[in-house]
């Protein structure tokens, strides 16, 4: 291959080592990268780490209007995904010198270690964002005109304690026993932003400016304050991060929820139903990157309360 991409051979493009990635974490996790059917590159990114009930995970979209998207997803992942595996993961709010101000305050009232989570995701997005920030100034001189940017999601499980936060359009979604997939996460986004202010929300997707992110990771982002989330597990179920390359295609909730669970039953394993998904999101279109992760989550096992037996302590 040569400097410019493309065989020297047969002058076509050469295949690139990231158009499809693949990380197997096992029963912990599993999650796959694509380049999609349109696109010259695959511009996504994502880090898994697994242990026993226990993963790190990040998925990253490079904005492809800016430079060096793939460059900016890459070391987001990478910044975001060494900060979650070295933090401590403290069971309460970080103190005076951690970003508590990222934490939604109702997580005070969710139990205490998954709100230390949501605390580590939050610095671990912090961090991806000065490494992302920091490319303006290195490499190719065109990065400092259209400065390399990103989307990024990302969560933190152990056990069945779950935090997770996000920049951008990412998403995070929960998929329980039964019934609809749930979004956990609100999409940084022009057609969310005015649906909140009350347009009507057909009529906002619909239009051309629906997709353009209004929050993202780069060096012309402004000050980066991640939205950060919790919960604890009370039933069974499994985690899905993913880039727009796969939800655009599922926006219904319920197509979502039975798509991931035909997946999860037809495929042997996790990596398999990732696979699944992909392959899906390439057969409606593959319009865009698509990259998706799925974790299971196990809620807590608690111990039956011991039977007891009344006695009778009547005078005979």
């Amino acid at each position: 291959m040569g400097d410019d991409g493309y065989c020297e051979e047969c002058g076509m493009m050469a295949g690139r080592s990231r158009d499809h990635l693949e990380a197997d974490g096992g029963t912990a996790g599993a999650a796959v990268s694509d380049r999609g059917r349109r696109h010259h590159r695959n511009e996504d990114a994502m880090w898994l780490a697994v242990g026993e009930d226990a993963a790190d995970v990040v998925v990253c979209d490079g904005v492809s209007a800016s430079f060096d998207p793939d460059a900016a997803s890459d070391i987001a992942v990478r910044a975001a995904g060494e900060l979650l595996a070295g933090a401590r993961h403290p069971d309460v709010l970080p103190g005076a010198d951690g970003p508590d101000e990222t934490v939604d305050r109702e997580q005070l009232e969710r139990p205490p270690g998954a709100v230390g989570l949501a605390g580590a995701v939050a610095h671990a997005i912090t961090g991806a964002a000065a490494a992302v920030a920091s490319l303006a100034h290195t490499g190719d001189p065109r990065r400092a005109a259209a400065n390399p940017a990103c989307t990024i999601v990302a969560a933190a499980v152990r056990g069945p304690h779950v935090g997770y936060g996000w920049v951008g359009d990412s998403r995070v979604y929960w998929l329980g026993p039964e019934g609809p997939a749930e979004q956990l996460t609100e999409d940084d986004s022009w057609a969310t932003h005015v649906i909140a202010l009350g347009a009507d929300p057909v009529s906002a997707m619909n239009d051309p400016k629906a997709h353009a992110i209004t929050a993202w990771l780069g060096a012309d982002a402004g000050p980066v304050r991640p939205r950060v989330r919790s919960f604890t597990a009370t039933e069974p179920g499994h985690l899905l991060l993913c880039s727009d390359g796969l939800w655009n295609y599922l926006v219904d909730p319920a197509e979502f929820g039975d798509l991931v669970r035909e997946c999860l039953t037809a495929a042997n394993s996790l990596l398999g139903a990732a696979r699944a998904m992909v392959a899906y999101a390439n057969a409606a279109g593959g319009a865009d990157n698509i990259t998706v992760a799925v974790i299971p989550v196990r809620p807590a096992v608690t111990e039956p309360e011991p039977e007891t037996t009344d006695l009778d302590t009547t005078n005979a």
